[in-house]
This record gives C-alpha cells, structure tokens and sequence, in this order.
C-alpha cells in the first residue's frame, strides 16, 4: 500500500501526462466497439462556477454559445460545463478517442488559466485556493490537452480565452519559497505548435477582461466573425484580434500562432465574396436583397444596396412612362371624340346657317305678299334656337379640346422632369456602385476604381492591421491617404 508521501512520489516519477495516457487507453478499452468520428470533432470547456474562487460571469455562456455556433457549422461536439480535475481529463480522454480518424480537431476553453515555472495550466472548478494544499497536480496541463489533439491527422486548433484575472495566482505565489517555482499572470506563449493553430484571447502574460456583457470581448468577437462564411481561420482571428482591440481601447489584444501548411475555413458556407461573383451584373432586385439579408456585415452591402437603387429607379422610370403612355393614349381618345364632335356640330351649324341664309332670301322675294303660311314663318325661330345650341356646343367642345391639349402638355411636362430626377437618382446611385466597388479589394481588380474618403473607423481598422502585421500592399496604400 503506497502512502499520502509515495503518491506524490509515483506523480512525480511519471508525470500527468503519462496518468492522462493511462486514462486514454482505459477509456479506449471500456469503448472496443465504439465508431470514432470522421469530420470535424469539438471539445468545448466553460469553467465558472468555481468552488473555492468567485464565479466567472461570462465563462459559461461564452461556452454555450461558441457550442452552438460549432454545431451550426458542422462540428461534432463534446461540452464540459464546470468540471473538477478528474472531469476534465476524462473529457480530454474522450476527445482524444473520438479524434481518431477525425478531418479537424478543436479545443475551445473559458475560464481561468495561469502559467507556473513557464508550464501552461488550465484550473478545474475545484482547484483549492490555500496557500498550504494548492499544488500543480490539481491544476489540468495545457501540455495534455495538445497531447489530445494530437490523436487528430487533421487541422487542429486550440482556442483559449483562459487568461481572466486569477484569485489562485496569490496562493501559488505564496508557495515560492518552498517550492522554487515561479507564478506568472496570463499564460505563456507554447511553442510545440508545429501543424496547428493557436489563438490566444490576449498576450503571452497578460490577462484578458471576463466582459460585461453575455460574453467575454474575445468570444464576442469570435462568435460574430464565425458567421461570416468563407473566411480562413487566420484571417477570421486576425479579424477577432482587431475588433478585441478595438473595442476594448488597445487594453486586450489577442495573439495568434499559426503553423497550419494549408487553409482551413471554419464556417465553410458560400463567402459573400463568392456569392457576389455568382449574382453577376444581371441579378434582380430580389436576388440583391437576399445578399443583403444574408451577408448583413459584407463590406460589398453597400454596392448590393446601389445596384438595388438603380434597378428600382429603372423601375420607377418604366412605370412613369407606362403611366403616362396609358394617360396619352386616353387623352388621346378624348381628343378625338371631342375633334369628331366638334367637326359634326360645326356642320350640322353650317347646314343651319346656310338654310337660313336661303330662308332669308326668300323672304327678301316675298316681302309685302302677307300670304306666307304660319309653319314656313315659325320655322327661322325653331332653327335659330337650333343654332344657338349648337353654336354653344362647338364653344364647349373647342374648350374641352383646349383643356385636353394643355393636360397633355402639362402631362408631359411632368413626366420629363420625373424622368430628370430619376436619371439623376440613378447616376448618383451607379456613382455610388462605383465607390463601393472600389472599396472591395476583391473586386476592385473588376471594375474602375474610384477615389474614396475613408470614414475615421476604417482607418482605425487599418491602422491595427498595421500593428499586428495583417496588412497588404492595397492596406498600405489606403493607410497613406488617412493621414
């Protein structure tokens, strides 16, 4: 029977990471039939109900969260939610089986983490906080969880957002003098990173905020750029390292370590880049408006929305012209029946004139005879009473006329300056299809490119991506005309 004192005497012998092996292989053999994965495989930790340390606020959603993103984009994944020493690395167990055969192979940790003599440990939920009892052997070390990814022939990927600011860090510290090890805050920067890729929520010994909000500022920004389709995973962390740095007013920059030999992209679906290709000059209104509601963060949202203006001016112009075509040709038709009318009115006025001219003369032959019957004398009356009314229709016809003919010209006077504003609308908005093409650096090299006046934010953009070397010659060129 081996002793409290020979315990720590075999630990120290064969080390932790020959126990987690020991493990792994118990774990393998209580599971001979088990299927491993094929594709993408997950191991999710959120750690912040802590037994012996205030809880983390943010730990568990930024957890929850990250899974279900992971899910949506096709990763098979194992959560752990405040695990204790020997939860964590049975779940690592587990992982590192279910990695067998695996495509890809991602570790995603939140919750507190510290360095000690240079050696990276990831802290359970029941890690003792006193000084006297706290001993490495409680603490999980980042060394296994690589040693677990490494059961993967895939991309493997390690996410930390572990470097919180530590209440253990004081009670490691107080052990110094008895033990000679050295406690640093934040983790170190692991150098065995050949074929993955590492990011880190902040700099090697520094600490990263837990957030005031739902999630850290590192997760938050993760979570955001894991819905844009297409973007390789180096520049999908360079993007988070940016927005963390922004947001938190250069307090938080997170670090990447990439030593991938290939891309790697984690939300696999069509880029906006790719579907804006795919649209082609020719896509509808309706067909921009779905980009729009699809990619809503695409810096190409601004040219979808253009080409939507110009197509809808288009549109507009079009129904003016249908209008008043349709108007037209029903003034049209007025003027015409009011043409035919006043044509047969002058006639029938005409005959009447002309009758009563030749009436009138008659008159003339028999003046003095008195013998003229009665209905030839009332005729003149009933056929001057005729004339009157005719005489009054031609004047109404030839207004309406004169009103239809000012409608018309009034109509058409209102539809060029409509179709005025529309031109005009649709220069401004092809104008600005142009600016917003230029702005796109990948499809600039398609279309003309015009000289834009960047927004102070977009300089801001630019200016980390100087810092943190993320730059291109096109950047570089923009960065000038800021300053």
């Amino acid at each position: 029977m081996i002793g409290g004192n020979g315990i720590g005497a075999v630990v120290k012998v064969i080390g932790l990471r020959s126990i987690f092996l020991l493990i792994l292989i118990l774990a393998a053999s209580l599971n001979p039939g088990k299927v491993h994965a094929q594709g993408r495989v997950a191991l999710v930790v959120g750690n912040a109900t802590y037994l012996n340390a205030p809880a983390l606020r943010n730990s568990g959603n930024d957890a929850d969260d990250i899974s279900q993103q992971l899910q949506r984009l096709g990763f098979d994944v194992l959560d752990g939610r405040n695990l204790d020493g020997r939860a964590m690395r049975v779940a690592l167990a587990r992982f590192a089986q279910k990695l067998k055969g695996s495509d890809a192979a991602l570790f995603y940790y939140s919750g507190h983490g510290l360095q000690m003599d240079g050696q990276n440990y990831l802290v359970p939920i029941d890690t003792p906080v006193d000084g006297n009892s706290i001993m490495p052997f409680d603490l999980v070390k980042l060394d296994d969880v690589i040693e677990a990814l490494s059961y993967s022939t895939g991309t493997r990927l390690l996410i930390l957002d572990a470097c919180r600011s530590n209440p253990f860090t004081k009670s490691l510290a107080q052990r110094n003098g008895t033990r000679g090890g050295e406690v640093t805050r934040g983790l170190a920067r692991i150098e065995r990173t050949q074929g993955m890729l590492i990011a880190y929520s902040t700099q090697a010994n520094m600490i990263a905020a837990d957030g005031s909000g739902r999630n850290s500022p590192f997760t938050q920004a993760l979570l955001r750029e894991l819905q844009e389709p297409g973007l390789e995973v180096g520049t999908l962390f360079r993007r988070v390292a940016i927005e963390v740095n922004r947001n938190t007013q250069g307090q938080q920059t997170p670090e990447l370590s990439v030593s991938l030999l290939g891309e790697f992209y984690l939300n696999q679906h069509e880029s906006d880049i790719d579907a804006w290709k795919r649209l082609g000059p020719s896509a509808n209104a309706a067909a921009l408006k779905e980009f729009i509601s699809k990619y809503p963060s695409s810096t190409l949202v601004g040219a979808a929305q253009a080409r939507i203006d110009v197509l809808e001016i288009a549109g507009e112009r079009e129904r003016l012209i249908r209008e008043y075509q349709e108007k037209e040709q029903q003034l049209r038709r007025e003027l015409d029946q009011a043409e035919e009318g006043f044509r047969k009115a002058s006639n029938e006025l005409k005959q009447i004139r002309q009758r009563n001219e030749s009436i009138a003369a008659d008159k003339d032959k028999k003046a003095g005879s008195g013998d003229q019957p009665a209905a030839v004398a009332a005729a003149p009356e009933a056929e001057r009473r005729e004339q009157d009314r005719l005489a009054m229709q031609v004047s109404a016809l030839e207004a309406n006329k004169k009103r239809l003919e000012e409608e018309r010209a009034s109509l058409e006077r209102a539809l060029q300056d409509k179709l005025m504003k529309t031109q005009s609308d649709r220069a401004r908005a092809e104008q600005r299809i142009w600016r917003e093409n230029g702005r796109s650096p990948a499809i600039a090299s398609e279309t003309r490119a015009a000289p834009t006046t960047r927004s102070a934010a977009s300089c801001q953009d630019l200016t980390a991506r100087a810092q943190l070397g993320d730059i291109t010659d096109a950047d570089r060129s923009a960065l000038r005309l800021c300053r």
